[in-house]
């Protein structure tokens, strides 16, 4: 068993750090772990669902560091019910303390861009991606209709039934690598154009916060290293 240093085990009763907290950062950090697995072995959609949905944290803490709860997956955002089926869905509908935020995620190896650039000093964005941004508007139009009757709104399985309010919804879109389509291309003056390209893009995008995967993960991992410096 590894031994623990005094000083490092004074310090943890000094600042009262319970057995949950030190379980917590364990289970994180090795989630961490596993995060980079999914990257480097193409983890199906699917898969994705499921590890975010077992890691709200990375969620809660990495993007505007309030804590969200996931309300269902691959819920149905349609007028119908969301409940009902061949209706628009998004993969996650999460809840912040009083509104919610729909979450959409497609793959890491999606591209963000084509292989050619546009004009005006920008680089064309690839159909794949501004699909999704579309897909996600339509979410964002679909829902705020049905969210503003929360009463009515209730999990696949009928269990529980939306309690947090609607207001002009948040989407957080999960996409894309930006290592693998930026940061590693030779050609400098390509990858300061889709660098540009990228951000403008996602900086114009109101309410839907554009994230890639790598990303992500880095928030992920400063998450757990700031847990473990303090």
């Amino acid at each position: 068993m590894e031994q623990i240093d005094p000083v490092t085990l004074s310090e943890i009763v000094k600042n009262k750090i319970t057995d949950k907290d030190i379980v917590t950062f364990g289970y994180r950090k090795n989630q961490l772990k596993v995060f980079k697995d999914n990257l480097e072995n193409d983890l199906s959609e699917t898969g994705w669902q499921k590890f975010f949905h077992n890691n709200q944290w990375i969620f809660g803490y990495g993007l505007d560091y309030r804590f969200m709860t996931t309300f269902d997956r691959e819920m149905s955002v349609g007028d119908s019910g969301a409940q009902d089926q061949g209706k628009p869905k998004t993969d996650f509908l999460n809840e912040y303390s009083d509104f919610t935020v729909l979450v959409e995620l497609k793959l890491p190896k999606t591209p963000l861009f084509k292989n050619t650039a546009g004009s005006a000093g920008t680089w064309k964005l690839s159909d794949e991606l501004l699909s999704a941004y579309s897909q996600s508007l339509e979410q964002k139009a679909e829902w705020q209709i049905k969210g503003d009757n929360p009463s009515k709104t209730k999990t696949k399985d009928g269990s529980r039934t939306l309690t947090k309010r609607t207001r002009d919804p948040k989407i957080i879109l999960v996409i894309g690598s930006k290592q693998k389509e930026i940061f590693e291309i030779e050609n400098e003056a390509e990858k300061e154009l889709k660098s540009d390209t990228f951000e403008l893009f996602r900086r114009d995008s109101r309410n839907i916060e554009i994230m890639t995967y790598d990303e992500l993960y880095e928030r992920a991992q400063f998450i757990v290293d700031n847990a473990s410096q303090k």
